[in-house]
């Protein structure tokens, strides 16, 4: 079986509709949003705070979404129904299992952006 990639970047370009400003654009806004919503997703988990989680989990699930890196979005709905369901102590898993996905998809991100 084939692992899935991080960033599925035909879907991203026919998210885009082929326009390679807007997918420039796109990634160079997420590179820089993403770690602010992970450290807010960070702090929520560390604060116990369901509230916050469910929030920022469901910023970087949308915004993962739109970039067509599904992985990193499944993970932050992960911690967003964790956050709804008041399940903080699987938030700590389900962080270290978004942070492995974010890393892999800023460093694809970057490596395909030339930064």
């Amino acid at each position: 079986m084939l692992a899935r990639a991080v960033f599925d970047r035909d879907a991203f370009e026919r998210q885009t509709g082929g326009d390679a400003d807007l997918r420039t654009e796109i990634i160079e806004m997420f590179l820089e949003d993403c770690p602010v919503r992970v450290r807010e997703i960070r702090e929520a988990v560390t604060g116990k705070d369901a509230c916050a989680l469910v929030a920022s989990a469901h910023a970087l699930k949308g915004s993962a979404a739109y970039l067509s890196a599904s992985i990193v979005r499944e993970r932050a709905a992960d911690l967003e129904r964790a956050g709804r369901e008041q399940n903080l102590d699987a938030a700590p898993a389900l962080l270290t299992a978004l942070d492995a996905a974010v890393a892999e998809l800023l460093s694809e991100l970057r490596n395909a952006h030339g930064h």
